[in-house]
């Protein structure tokens, strides 16, 4: 119960932030956009799989506006009311540090839940009152893998809050890691595709180099989203008989499995490492 009231609190003070309700917007805002780019011409309907596997959405907003809404949210999750002083009051009360870790996680993610779900829902409506033709299985499959996504970025935001002592660790911190997962990430992986793709790798290598970069691409939550996400959209998500050989459907079902484990990770081991630093500081 004292996870659940710290997560209750931080939900609420999370959904009256200017900052959450300024995304909101932006976040509706874009997607109305691609909702209105999209749209089929005259006489013709546009499917929620063409909608929905639209680079525009899956690689280019998704991916890339996800993981700074929930960084921006998170940032200062722990570290912003140890820097005030009501951190010592939270925690006079009965309450852990591992309550107020993972509660702000659950808070966080919780409130950037309202955005997300907004931001496609209102368009989808839109959408779906003109020339769509709507599945709702998978409209509203795509906004939950959406909302992994972002719980695991608000895991990372929170857990890295825990284990710096300054906001303004945490500041530098939200931006590293934006740029790491998000820009950098994808500048490193296409010399790295390059090299590996074409002569294998080094032979030094304990495994192949494209497994390397399956790798690679798994350890990244935006990498282990689209896989997913990408997947599911085309309806074969765990559907290894419709993959064509045996083989390959076996090897897509292991990406899947793999690909979720992933993201399940991200959720799970930043807060605990921001629970080990956490446990040891002295306020």
């Amino acid at each position: 119960m004292s996870l659940e009231a710290v997560a209750r609190k931080d939900f609420q003070d999370a959904v009256r932030s200017r900052w959450l309700l300024g995304l909101t917007a932006f976040f509706v805002l874009l997607v109305s956009v691609v909702v209105y780019l999209v749209r089929p011409g005259e006489g013709q309907t546009l499917s929620t799989s063409a909608l929905l596997g639209s680079v525009f959405i899956r690689d280019a907003l998704v991916t890339t506006l996800i993981p700074l809404i929930a960084l921006v949210v998170s940032y200062n999750a722990v570290v912003g009311e140890r820097e005030t002083g009501s951190l010592k009051l939270l925690l006079a009360l009965p309450h852990s540090r591992a309550d107020v870790v993972f509660g702000k996680v659950a808070g966080r993610a919780g409130a950037i839940a309202v955005p997300v779900s907004v931001g496609f829902l209102l368009p989808g409506l839109v959408a779906a009152i003109g020339p769509l033709s709507l599945r709702p299985f998978t409209f509203l499959g795509y906004i939950l893998l959406t909302l992994l996504l972002s719980a695991a970025f608000v895991a990372i935001a929170v857990g890295f809050s825990a284990a710096v002592s300054s906001n303004r660790l945490a500041i530098g911190g939200a931006v590293g890691l934006y740029f790491l997962f998000v820009p950098l990430w994808g500048a490193i992986q296409f010399p790295l595709r390059l090299y590996l793709g074409t002569g294998g790798g080094p032979s030094w290598l304990p495994i192949s180099g494209s497994s390397l970069l399956e790798v690679f691409r798994l350890v990244n939550p935006t990498g282990s989203f689209k896989i997913v996400a990408g997947e599911f959209v085309n309806g074969v998500l765990f559907a290894a008989g419709q993959a064509g050989t045996e083989a390959a459907g076996q090897y897509a079902t292991q990406m899947e499995i793999a690909a979720f484990a992933m993201l399940g990770a991200w959720l799970l081991v930043p807060p605990l490492l921001g629970l080990w630093r956490f446990e040891g500081a002295d306020l």
